[in-house]
């Protein structure tokens, strides 16, 4: 038996996250046995390894790890066409069942149905992973590796920037994090007049000026509303993505966007948040939730951007062995990095 090292949360609790072997998955007539070149370390799974309210609901260990990956083809089902062995590929992490009313009215964003890669099932840190084909995605083989391992979270930007019109618009971005970031570099493809990205780590501020950026603004030592007004020219901004998930950012936003503006919410926090509901709804603002990407148009769209010219290479930091996983999740936890990328 082919065995394959992997990072595994063993059991349930703080910690027992560990790198070990498995056998290599077996492949149904249906799947796709993909050799993983690079996986990235995501939120997720810093709360996995501290086994946060998020992983209690949805994980039942032991799991392997990991979601944002990209990598070769190594096996198909018999039942298999629309990849060969060599193809580079990718997948989102939600696998979702196609035949709900959601999923067949173009909604599968929140399939009821949906798992989650590396969290409900076997993920990516891992040498292989085995999906259906219905989820994997051809890519341009002329792209980095690393940043085809990006897709997952920047789809999630893309959904979040493409959700209501933004060309021309003045754009705040709530937490700069990678998808912050991305989301910034999004924006500015997309044709925003301005963008304003809020965000206390200087690290990722000044990542966030290098990705499209036109100025940022320190929550913790500015007055976040009158500083927004103050750069957008007095009257604040069309419409504020969030990737934060910060309540109190979310309720001074209602303050610093426009009448009859958007607010795109596409960050979760500790947190419920609170909405100044006479001023959410005299100012006549609608506020969406985004839930992951919508599959498949928002992978359709990324190729689309990259084609526009996108680039999203500044926010990859570090590339590092997956055996230096616990290093990735060390400086993902603590703000110091962009994206870390392991390589098997």
């Amino acid at each position: 038996m082919d065995m394959m090292k992997c990072v595994v949360k063993e059991e349930k609790g703080e910690g027992h996250v560990v790198l070990t072997t498995r056998p290599v998955p077996e492949v149904g007539d249906f799947d796709v046995l993909i050799r993983v070149k690079a996986v990235a370390v995501c939120g997720t799974d810093v709360h996995i390894r501290h086994w946060d309210e998020y992983s209690q609901k949805r994980m039942n260990p032991p799991t392997i790890m990991g979601h944002e990956y990209a990598g070769e083809v190594a096996k198909v089902g018999k039942c298999v066409t629309s990849v060969k062995v060599g193809d580079i590929v990718n997948s989102d992490s939600h696998l979702v069942c196609g035949t709900c009313d959601l999923c067949l009215n173009g909604h599968s964003d929140v399939c009821y149905n949906t798992q989650v890669i590396g969290v409900m099932r076997d993920g990516a840190f891992a040498e292989y992973i085995c999906i259906p084909e219905t989820a994997v995605n051809k890519c341009d083989p002329s792209m980095p590796i690393e940043q085809l391992a990006l897709m997952e979270p920047l789809g999630v930007a893309v959904h979040a920037a493409m959700e209501f019109p933004i060309s021309t618009k003045k754009v705040a971005v709530i937490g700069c994090g990678p998808i912050g970031c991305m989301g910034v570099a999004v924006a500015r493809t997309l044709g925003a007049a301005q963008i304003i990205a809020i965000e206390l780590n200087e690290q990722r501020a000044q990542m966030a000026l290098e990705m499209g950026a036109d100025a940022i603004v320190n929550p913790v030592k500015e007055d976040t509303v009158a500083r927004v007004k103050e750069i957008s020219g007095g009257l604040g901004v069309d419409v504020v993505l969030d990737f934060s998930g910060n309540a109190g950012a979310i309720q001074t936003a209602i303050d610093y966007v426009k009448p009859d503006g958007y607010i795109v919410a596409a960050g979760l926090g500790p947190k419920p948040v609170e909405l100044p509901w006479e001023n959410f709804v005299t100012k006549g603002i609608c506020l969406k939730g985004i839930s992951g990407r919508e599959i498949p148009r928002t992978w359709e769209r990324m190729k689309g951007l990259f084609a526009a010219g996108l680039d999203i290479s500044k926010v990859i930091t570090h590339v590092l062995p997956l055996e230096e996983f616990e290093k990735g999740l060390e400086l993902m936890e603590q703000g110091k990095c962009g994206k870390v990328v392991l390589k098997p």
